[in-house]
Formats: C-alpha cells, sequence, structure tokens
C-alpha cells in the first residue's frame, strides 16, 4: 500500500496531476487575445464593412466554474455593432451548473485541452451568448463564442445575424492595452 501511494505521489510530481488554479488571474494580470482571423469564425460578432480585428480581455477564477468564473471585455466600442459600447463590457460569464453533470461536461475535440467548461454571456447589444471555453495545456486559453441570430419580429427592429468566434488568449500583466 506505501508503494502504491509513493507511486501516485511520484506521478503527480512528475506532471500527472495538474491543478486548474494556475489558469487563475491575479490582481494585474488579464488573458488577451484576439479573435482568429478566417471569415468562417466572424461573422455576427463585428459588422460586416470592417476588418477581423477584435480584441479580448478576460480574468478567470476556476474555483467559480459553476457560478460566474471570469468577465470579458472587447475593444470594439469605436468601430463594433453595439458602439458606442464594446460588444462585450466587463460581462461576467455564468457557469452552467448542470453541465457539470452531463456528458456534455466530457466534451473533447482536438488534442491540448486540459478542461472545458460552458458559460453564458451577455453582449451589451447582441443579447446572450453560449461560449466554450478551453483551458489548454500549454497554460493558454481558447474561448469560443456562439451567437444566435434573430429575425425581425417587428417593423424597423434589427435584425440579428448568427455568429461564431474564437479568441486565442495568453496571460500577460496589465489590461490588454485597453
Amino acid at each position: 500500500m506505501l508503494k502504491l501511494l509513493l507511486a501516485l505521489i511520484l506521478l503527480c510530481l512528475l506532471g500527472g496531476c495538474r491543478s486548474l488554479d494556475r489558469f487563475d488571474t491575479s490582481p494585474g494580470t488579464a488573458y488577451c487575445g484576439r479573435l482568429v482571423s478566417a471569415e468562417f469564425v466572424r461573422g455576427g460578432l463585428l459588422p460586416l464593412d470592417t476588418g477581423p480585428m477584435l480584441n479580448m480581455r478576460m480574468t478567470l477564477d476556476t474555483s467559480q466554474l459553476d457560478g460566474v468564473p471570469g468577465v470579458i471585455a472587447t475593444d470594439d466600442a469605436v468601430r463594433g455593432l453595439c458602439t458606442p459600447l464594446p460588444l462585450f463590457q466587463d460581462a461576467e460569464l455564468r457557469g452552467v451548473e448542470q453541465v457539470a453533470h452531463d456528458d456534455l461536461s466530457l466534451l473533447e475535440f482536438g488534442t491540448g485541452r486540459e478542461h472545458n467548461f460552458v458559460a453564458y454571456v451577455d453582449s451589451t447589444c447582441q443579447g446572450s451568448m453560449v461560449t466554450i471555453v478551453s483551458l489548454m495545456k500549454d497554460d493558454s486559453v481558447e474561448l469560443r463564442v456562439l451567437k444566435p441570430g434573430r429575425m425581425r419580429r417587428a417593423e424597423g427592429e434589427p435584425l440579428i445575424e448568427p455568429g461564431f468566434g474564437i479568441f486565442k488568449l495568453r496571460q500577460q500583466r496589465g489590461n490588454c492595452r485597453f
């Protein structure tokens, strides 16, 4: 029994057991990055007449995955869909507790992912969206945004185009320059 316990401890020390709290941001740090530049991943998140430039800032607390694990903001107040506000302005990610008890929590896609979680987030003008946050083995984060569309319900009401985007984020000091 002692040999088994020592073997498990050694395995953990060699990298077999890694805590998610290493992804937590501390005061003065944030995950920063930009929208992946591909036509299929930017529709509905930016005005049609703009380039694919959209930066995101995210703070993260992995002890709150079923509550409010993070906050996101984007830098598009001047040129975005929600001008004069950015698409996301200190928007809380709201964890979906029920997903942790469903097979969806076991979602695996691609390599290099250590943990995925699903959260809702509210835009300043585009409604609620679903995010899938991937904590990567290289200590980076990928955040996918799924935005539902909506047809016009009444004359003069704007059409809301569906959208999808992938943000690749790395932790750094500061506020991501916005």
